[in-house]
């Protein structure tokens, strides 16, 4: 019998162990389990800070979470070798910076909980009983400008809550408000007239975050654009002593031509920056970029940048028209930029890019909504097993 291989060096042991893929943090689980040493490498503050440098980029997508019809639950469906830590019962509502926000349905809390899939760690969101004329809600780093996301989920937040409603027969009212972590406190309550009787939301669609805004798909693709950043920077009554009035903070801008012909919608960041839109109808997947040079916000500021046959990209074997025949887009990876449609088949997903990348990531049929979960997983694991956790 041939001796065993003589053991690794120790010094080159943190230089492998850098090369484990960011989608891949399994791995680094098995490994910080193999001895002591592989342990005090992995939990060296000096791994974490070359993982970085060696692994630039957008965090990488490791699942999405999504509730089951007519379950009040959250699911996590893994794209990587990623599995969630507990989670609280609920509703999922959002997941960005590597949080999500649910209302958690438990005896115990029933409330807004944000919650690090990480970690399993959560807090208690603000708003325990705020009104219900708030139907959609959103989570994002409160953190530093520049900040790249990947270890915002130990910082402060943002939440915020947006919805409409109709106090009257021939107009509506959309109302913004939103809590940071970092103070304590909620912003002013915007409300605005809209004079129309066709701007409702879409429950549990994902807002987009372009530069200092939130946008929300209503339910005729228009969008709903709360400007948190103007109350951010002048919070209290402040805004109205500055020239800014309520219309400059929550406002309707108009969707392209052919409103519900676009079918299904969702709002993000457009190739090369400013506000987007994806748009899915008959499985062809539509981007459209809103012109930098539009002062308005009507239809006419709309630019239709690509159209994709979604037939020629996803791998629905044969057939593929008939196959992506009722075909959903159902949510949106921002930083990464990849584009979840979910079928009768299950869902897949669309890396935007050249070339366009797309492959089929869960067998889970018929999703209206999911909630990607973008996060170097790795970095919260790390820290995680060095504070001896």
């Amino acid at each position: 019998m041939a001796p065993p291989p003589p053991p690794l060096p120790d010094d080159v042991i943190p230089d492998i162990l850098l090369r484990v893929r960011p989608d891949d943090p399994a791995s680094l689980v098995r490994a910080s389990v193999v001895c002591k040493f592989w342990r005090r490498a992995l939990a060296d503050p000096s791994f974490a800070a070359r993982y970085r440098v060696l692994h630039p980029g957008a965090p990488p997508v490791l699942g999405f979470l999504y509730r089951p019809e007519d379950l009040q639950v959250t699911r996590f469906a893994p794209t990587s070798s990623f599995r969630v830590a507990d989670r609280p019962m609920g509703h999922p509502l959002d997941c960005r910076h590597g949080r999500a926000v649910l209302y958690d349905y438990d005896i115990r809390v029933q409330g807004f909980v944000v919650w690090d899939p990480a970690t399993g760690a959560q807090c208690d969101a603000p708003g325990r009983h705020v009104p219900d004329v708030f139907t959609n809600v959103a989570v994002l780093c409160a953190g530093a400008e520049g900040c790249d996301h990947r270890a915002c989920a130990r910082g402060p937040f943002i939440v915020a809550f947006v919805g409409v409603e109709n106090p009257e027969k021939y107009y509506l009212d959309a109302h913004a408000s939103f809590y940071s972590s970092d103070t304590g406190e909620w912003s002013v309550h915007i409300n605005v007239h809209l004079n129309y009787d066709r701007y409702d939301l879409v429950q549990d669609r994902q807002a987009a975050l372009v530069g200092e805004a939130l946008y929300f798909v209503g339910e005729d693709r228009s969008l709903l654009r709360f400007r948190y950043g103007i109350q951010r920077r002048l919070p209290g009554i402040a805004f109205l002593t500055a020239g800014y009035t309520s219309d400059h903070i929550l406002s309707v801008i108009e969707p392209p031509p052919g409103g519900k012909l676009l079918g299904d919608v969702v709002a993000m960041e457009a190739e090369g920056g400013g506000l987007g839109l994806a748009s899915l109808s008959r499985g062809r997947l539509s981007l459209w970029a809103r012109d930098a040079g539009h002062a308005g916000d009507d239809a006419a500021g709309w630019v239709l940048r690509r159209a994709i046959d979604l037939g020629a990209v996803l791998p629905v074997g044969v057939k593929p028209k008939k196959r992506l025949r009722g075909a959903h887009l159902c949510g949106i990876a921002h930083e990464a930029g990849v584009i979840f449609v979910s079928t009768k088949d299950g869902v897949f997903t669309v890396k935007l890019g050249s070339p366009l990348q797309g492959r089929k990531v869960s067998d889970v049929a018929n999703l209206k909504h999911v909630f990607p979960f973008e996060s170097f997983y790795t970095e919260a694991f790390l820290l995680k097993m060095a504070s001896g956790r």
